[in-house]
């Protein structure tokens, strides 16, 4: 099991709605996911539907147990959806830190929440074959308090890896460094040596100091921060207020997928295992065959489809979420959940209808690889680079350049796993046909994970983030 604690003591950061919709995403993906709340304003069951009141226990009562007793599963974690369970926080958790809260003067108080997470999350108490544990979950979100002090400490004993939500705004940079080293020191206090990720956030490409902030982060923390942004959509707001994740909302929206990007460069990234689909994994009542969602809200799955037609299941509805159905269609709003009613096959997600491209950032900027020695055949030099072909482009670089070549670019949301070159050994080179619209498109090379210009495509054109990407023009 892979644990990601999300931590930020700036508050409006995002960070609670990216452990909300990192945590439904990876869900979507077949991951068996388990999110933790340790805020004690409780967000997360609010932004997932869940009533307070309805409430048993909450990592308040876990965190406070002897270490050695048995948790009961039943009544501590609320399954929210398919693949995805919560284990909510109470406001009572801010008195735990102090000198009556039960946990100040305890032995080794700052492993608590690693110990609750490794008996919740037990199958069962031997090893299997291969030595390991079975575990119910395949990953664990923890969000954690805006401060630094006890909660802190116990999120980032129990983690594997940190993502620090930085906005692209003048103070959240300013106290972007002091986050990272105040991690770094927690984890040495516990043991522990970290390397946390930064990750832009509430980002708006429109406005010309947004862009410079992002630039900033990239030069101060180079392969600290993750390569994609969450952009400023207000439907993560409207989202969290009615209970649901993003991807659930709205599927169509920039937030949507830019929650969906950061999902699948996690997966390859933090060494996330993605379950293969099962039809065992369903819930009990669930069929294998896929539902559509009926116009009166009625319980079912979606179907998307990414830019490469490969389907994702999204998780069942749940109960807040059909009453957010209902409401919308007594409003007469149209939704993405209502036109598939209607349809005569499932509708696919769409990449973008935002009037901007997809915001990227490559963590080294404009650098050019020279291939080694080793040459590509004779007859397929002058293909180099990229060639406007019928139906697309055709992209062809030299096996030398490295192992592993992809394409970034605005035709595919800037999403490198979406577009990866095939190595040709008998011709020495490297070979991607992308079915493309007429039309001008940016790209960017990545070369074994590294984004750079392509240097045989003299064409390039400012990105906006203080560095260039190449261009290539479809014809009709």
């Amino acid at each position: 099991m892979r644990t990601i604690v999300i931590i930020n003591q700036k508050g409006g950061c995002g960070k609670t709605t990216s452990a909300i919709n990192l945590s439904a995403g990876f869900a979507a993906r077949g991951c068996r996911t388990l999110l933790v709340d340790m805020d004690p304003q409780s967000h997360c069951a609010a932004g997932l539907g869940v009533p307070e009141d309805k409430l048993d226990q909450t990592v308040y009562d876990a965190l406070r147990a002897d270490p050695g007793s048995e948790l009961n599963h039943d009544r501590l974690v609320w399954h929210v959806s398919r693949n995805l369970d919560l284990i909510p926080s109470h406001m009572m958790l801010a008195g735990i830190e102090s000198a009556n809260g039960g946990l100040m003067g305890q032995p080794e108080k700052e492993l608590r929440l690693r110990s609750v997470i490794d008996r919740i999350s037990r199958l069962s108490q031997d090893a299997d074959e291969t030595g390991q544990v079975p575990r119910r979950y395949d990953v664990c979100i923890i969000d954690c308090s805006p401060s630094i002090g006890l909660l802190s400490y116990n999120a980032i004993a129990a983690g594997r890896e940190v993502i620090i939500p930085v906005e692209t705004s003048f103070f959240s940079l300013k106290g972007a460094a002091k986050q990272v080293q105040t991690v770094r020191s927690i984890a040495r206090r516990v043991g522990m040596r970290l390397n946390p990720r930064v990750l832009a956030t509430m980002h708006d490409p429109s406005q010309p100091l947004a862009r410079d902030l992002l630039d900033d982060l990239r030069d101060r923390f180079g392969t600290g921060l993750i390569p994609l942004v969450i952009r400023y959509d207000q439907t993560l707001k409207e989202a969290a207020s009615f209970g649901q994740p993003i991807e659930a909302f709205r599927p169509e929206s920039s937030g949507a997928e830019d929650y969906r990007s950061l999902c699948e460069w996690l997966i390859e990234h933090a060494a996330i295992n993605r379950p293969e689909p099962d039809s065992e994994d369903l819930e009990p009542n669930e069929s294998a065959e896929e539902l559509q969602v009926t116009s009166n809200g009625s319980t079912t799955n979606l179907i998307a489809q990414s830019v490469d037609t490969q389907c994702i299941e999204t998780p069942k509805l749940t109960r807040a979420q059909e009453m957010v159905v209902r409401a919308r269609n007594l409003n007469h709003e149209p939704t993405a959940s209502s036109a598939a009613a209607t349809a005569t096959a499932p509708t696919p997600l769409k990449r973008s209808m935002m009037p901007h491209r997809p915001v990227a950032i490559e963590v080294i900027d404009d650098r050019v690889i020279t291939p080694a020695p080793q040459q590509p055949a004779h007859q397929v030099r002058h293909l180099l680079g990229v060639r406007p072909v019928t139906g697309g482009a055709l992209f062809v670089q030299p096996a030398s350049l490295g192992e592993d070549i992809r394409i970034a670019g605005s035709f595919n949301a800037w999403n490198p796993a979406l577009s990866k070159l095939t190595l040709n050994e008998d011709l020495g080179i490297y070979e991607l046909f992308c079915k493309l619209p007429a039309g001008s498109y940016e790209y960017k090379l990545v070369v074994d994970g590294q984004w750079v210009l392509d240097e045989h495509n003299p064409t390039s054109i400012r990105n906006g983030i203080g560095s260039q990407n190449n261009i290539v023009r479809v014809r009709a």
